[in-house]
């Protein structure tokens, strides 16, 4: 019996109870937030690589899309512990950026 690979393929959407984790992960991975306050959304930018974007209704951008599918491969290879430990710092994160 041949079963399709079990791999996420992202959405276009970020799911609301991972969108702190995910955000916590960016910003471990080196990217920089920029709030876009007219347009209601974030730019996350790294060095030499595509800048993401993620607006107020948690739509994504196709790079951001591309991520967020390599995050839940991560997320079903490690499991809850992942989530975890990214939840864990959000308050730090918080604090820094206040």
């Amino acid at each position: 019996m041949n079963y399709p690979p079990i791999e996420p393929k992202g959405t276009k959407k970020i799911h609301f109870s991972l969108a702190a984790p995910f955000e916590n992960w960016l910003l471990n991975d080196g990217y920089q937030p920029k709030p876009v306050k007219h347009a209601a959304l974030v730019r996350y930018s790294k060095l030499n690589k595509p800048t993401l974007e993620i607006d107020s209704t948690g739509k994504m951008s196709e790079a951001t899309q591309k991520r967020y599918a390599i995050f839940l491969k991560q997320y079903l290879k490690v499991g809850k512990p992942l989530l975890v430990s990214l939840r864990a710092q959000a308050p730090k994160v918080l604090r820094m950026a206040a």
